[in-house]
């Protein structure tokens, strides 16, 4: 039997996105070994996402990969670089795309922490008048930081709570819907990087990736910037800031008109 080694860093929610894919490559006649990587994101805690870009958790397992010391590499699709070059990975099938609001339970919201610009915009619609802070960490420690005080609520991607099995009772989860929110492109997607990662792809998904991620670029947005794109299978939701757009998805021309409408 075949194995197949699978890059990963060793975040929780990294490791239960590897062992997702694991999974798939079982189920489809595989054997599957998880190997930890730890990139220069990982180094660097003190700097803002937007300063070190999001290719700083992802560069280096292109390179494990050219080399043969893995054959894939998994990441949250999300992470990834958008520009065209990075394209040509595959999708595990999508959990829930959205954002969700996470608040202590009977405490005012008047903090709120995200280290994206997109979830900040997006503020003075779920919590008026609230203050947003920075805020950087695995999904564990940015909870951990808002129970003891540091922020009143967070939003989160509700995939990687899922991912996690989250549950705590002082905690309650408001999933937000895109008209309000839109994800960003890619997100609840896993991405798998290297060939071997046609044994596992998921049709739906990695097409709603390839239009997701050629509307950010249409939008001028990086992955770490303003800019939002998701696609339900029907309809295609944009965000620039704090401006949303939606339309009937019909190829190119709509992702077109989104731009048009939030330029």
């Amino acid at each position: 039997m075949q194995t197949v080694k699978i890059g990963t860093r060793g975040s929780r929610l990294a490791l239960a996105q590897a062992e997702l894919a694991a999974g798939a490559f079982r189920a489809a006649g595989f054997a599957a070994e998880i190997k930890i990587v730890r990139t220069r994101g990982d180094e660097d805690i003190r700097s803002s996402l937007a300063e070190i870009g999001r290719g700083a958790f992802t560069d280096v397992f292109s390179e494990l990969i050219a080399r043969g010391e893995i054959d894939v590499a998994v990441h949250s699709a999300k992470d990834l670089p958008a520009g065209e070059e990075k394209d040509g990975f595959f999708c595990l099938p999508r959990a829930d795309a959205r954002d969700a609001l996470v608040r202590v339970l009977g405490r005012e919201i008047r903090t709120v922490g995200t280290g994206s610009p997109r979830r900040a915009a997006a503020v003075s619609r779920l919590c008026p008048g609230a203050k947003v802070l920075p805020v950087r960490g695995n999904v564990d420690t940015r909870i951990e930081k808002m129970l003891r005080g540091e922020f009143d609520a967070l939003i989160l991607a509700r995939a990687g709570l899922d991912r996690l099995g989250f549950t705590d009772e002082r905690v309650k989860i408001e999933p937000i819907p895109p008209e309000l929110l839109v994800p960003a492109a890619c997100q609840g997607i896993i991405a798998v990087e290297g060939e071997a990662g046609r044994f596992v792809a998921d049709e739906a998904a990695g097409r709603a990736a390839q239009i997701e991620r050629a509307c950010q670029r249409a939008l001028g947005g990086s992955c770490t910037g303003g800019a939002g794109a998701y696609f339900d299978g029907a309809v295609l939701y944009a965000q620039l800031e704090g401006r949303i757009a939606k339309t009937e998805y019909g190829g190119a021309e709509s992702i077109a008109l989104l731009a048009g409408r939030l330029a």
